[in-house]
């Protein structure tokens, strides 16, 4: 039996990443496992059933499996809901929620469910994505080690807890006890900037500095998009064409943009994100003078969105001072640079200091709708200063495959494991 063919198989070492979202629009949860299985992990990753539906998919050698992690309601639904909440929620909060420790929304729920997904495939880590899988992830962990099964703990901090504008007090201090718990308890903590650094190591209460892991996009497993954006904004190629690509909402600072756009004569603001997103809809409500000029467009596929974004001549990042804003260098930043787009960005601290450091662009102060016009005549009068600066050495340093290297690494070290890499696969969702 000793030399049997299948006795020297080596086994790949496990994974279990959970998040509670569809994982589909995610691009750093895509990323994670599509290179850590191209590194020779088996990877499954754990989202959220967007519907009653609960379905498997994959990308590269990685399963996705989105079970019912939270309540499954339709947007009339939630609406309703909210309007009544809104109602209550002062009531509530001044009279009773001050005194009390909320419970975790979501959590006996996804841990039931994911509970026997764990204990029958065994991973060597969980890996907990954001601040709300970190309990779920968390006890499970503790579950796997009282069976008897090794397991290590990674929490990935997305973001920081007391930025998170729609956490009421006592929900950001529960979840805030769960994480400085869980995070003493991890074998790696994971964040996404030196700027994001400085706040966790205070606010977690601990000692080890984060490994950095940064959002950056896909460099070598960038495909050609199928789609081109001038044509799809109906425009010619010497047409000044602004673009901004990702969520939006008002702390998004697009409606400032559009707001200069109406003293920016002939420029035009392609924006690429949910066309039925309500804060979408409103601006182009709100703005039916640029309707020849602004371009709601959907999303394109993550792999081929840099070839998508670089016919553009300029990529915004107009949000507004918020403090996970701050500290933050956002997917779209890196997306833009690897697009070759010079960037117009707010000054928020992060962005505008890695803006002047590159000279990859122009600062202009948030919310200023004259001084975000200043910024964006200033770089289409010379792009080619701009784009000169994105040399084959800075484009590889700010992509995801430099960034997969450092993860990989982390993951073999806190495994004690040494996988064989595997032939990387295209990263599509199959």
């Amino acid at each position: 039996m000793g030399n049997s063919p299948q006795s020297n198989l080596k086994v790949a070492p496990r994974t279990l990443h959970i998040v509670l979202n569809a994982v589909v629009e995610d691009s750093r949860v895509l990323k994670c496992a599509w290179s850590l299985g191209n590194a020779g992990w088996d990877v499954l990753v754990i989202g959220a059933a967007s519907t009653q539906h609960i379905d498997e998919i994959g990308i590269g050698y990685a399963r996705i499996k989105r079970l019912h992690l939270k309540p499954v309601v339709t947007q009339q639904q939630m609406a309703l809901f909210l309007r009544y909440m809104r109602k209550i929620k002062r009531k509530i909060e001044n009279r009773i929620i001050k005194k009390l420790n909320p419970p975790i929304p979501n959590l006996h729920r996804s841990v039931a469910a994911i509970s026997p997904v764990a204990l029958e495939f065994l991973p060597d880590v969980i890996h907990a994505h954001d601040y709300t899988a970190l309990p779920i992830a968390g006890a499970i962990v503790e579950k796997l080690q009282k069976s008897g099964h090794d397991c290590k703990l990674v929490y990935d901090a997305h973001e920081y807890v007391p930025g998170v504008a729609h956490l009421n007090k006592p929900l950001r201090r529960v979840y805030t006890n769960k994480e400085r718990y869980f995070a003493a308890r991890s074998s790696a903590v994971l964040s996404v900037s030196e700027g994001m650094n400085e706040l966790l190591i205070p606010h977690l209460g601990i000692s080890t500095t984060p490994d950095i892991v940064a959002n950056d996009p896909l460099f070598e497993g960038q495909q050609p998009s199928k789609r081109n954006l001038r044509a799809d904004c109906g425009i010619s190629s010497d047409v000044p064409l602004l673009v901004y690509s990702g969520a939006v909402a008002p702390q998004r600072g697009v409606g400032d943009a559009l707001n200069a756009l109406r003293n920016m004569p002939g420029v035009h603001l392609a924006l690429i994100a949910n066309p039925k997103n309500a804060t979408v809809i409103k601006y182009v409500e709100d703005h039916p003078d640029l309707e020849d000029r602004f371009h709601v467009l959907p999303y394109v596929p993550n792999a081929e969105l840099v070839s998508y974004l670089s016919t553009a001549d300029i990529g915004l990042i107009p949000i507004h001072h918020k403090l996970n804003h701050e500290i933050s260098l956002i997917t779209k930043f890196g997306e833009y640079m690897q697009a070759r787009l010079p960037i117009v960005v707010s000054d928020v601290r992060t962005m505008s200091a890695e803006v002047r450091r590159l000279g990859n662009g122009e600062v202009f102060i948030a919310a200023d709708t004259a001084d975000f016009a200043r910024a964006v005549n200033k770089v289409l009068k010379n792009k080619a200063v701009y784009v000169n600066v994105y040399t084959p050495e800075v484009l590889s340093e700010r992509s995801w495959e430099h960034q997969a290297e450092h993860l990989v690494a982390i993951y073999n070290k806190i495994a004690d494991v040494s996988p064989t890499p595997r032939a990387h696969l295209p990263f599509e969702i199959n």
